[in-house]
């Protein structure tokens, strides 16, 4: 975890609002791009993402400190991601405060619906066709910049489970996009 981290989080478990509110700043965007990359809908990101900082926040006494606060946090993320596409439903539309929190998430995530469409048509085409573990491990490796012991943890298997995912992945992404060069 890195001192800024650290720092932030130690404030946040002695009850600063203010150090939380900076580790928000610093992941915001970064989770909501991971659940974008889950539900593939913009409003369904937003929602899910301000769902893993209120519960980042309502458990931040439970982090210890063995993984980084990054990791504990995707976790959280792709959990609630998860959960969501598993029930195959969208996010409940709530009244009153919640929409003035969703105005303040917008604020923090710069991207608009149009501007956040993936690389390319056909590269964003074959990564939905993956398992969603596999799926994940691309994003996570390639998007997010974490290391395969980090990618077991968020996904909840070995750090071996984790190679296999992403292995498996870029096999398949390159004969898909292999195909589809040959069509073009």
């Amino acid at each position: 975890m890195g001192s800024d981290d650290e720092k932030w989080v130690r404030q946040t478990q002695e009850g600063s609002r203010r150090a939380f509110d900076s580790l928000v700043l610093k992941y915001v965007e970064r989770i909501f791009r991971l659940l974008y990359d889950i539900t593939g809908n913009y409003e369904d990101a937003q929602d899910l993402t301000q769902e893993a900082f209120l519960r980042a926040f309502l458990n931040i006494q439970q982090y210890r400190g063995d993984a980084k606060f990054s990791t504990w946090l995707y976790r959280i993320a792709y959990n609630l991601g998860i959960d969501f596409k598993r029930k195959g439903r969208r996010m409940p539309r709530a009244g009153g405060d919640f929409h003035e929190q969703k105005t303040t998430l917008d604020r923090f995530v710069s991207i608009s619906d149009q501007e956040y469409t993936g690389e390319s048509e056909a590269l964003e085409a074959a990564l939905q066709r993956l398992t969603s573990s596999q799926r994940l491990a691309v994003v996570l490796y390639y998007y997010h910049g974490f290391r395969m012991r980090e990618i077991g943890e968020i996904l909840g298997c070995s750090e071996g489970t984790a190679r296999v995912h992403l292995f498996r992945a870029l096999r398949r992404l390159r004969k898909e996009l292999r195909d589809y060069s040959s069509k073009v």
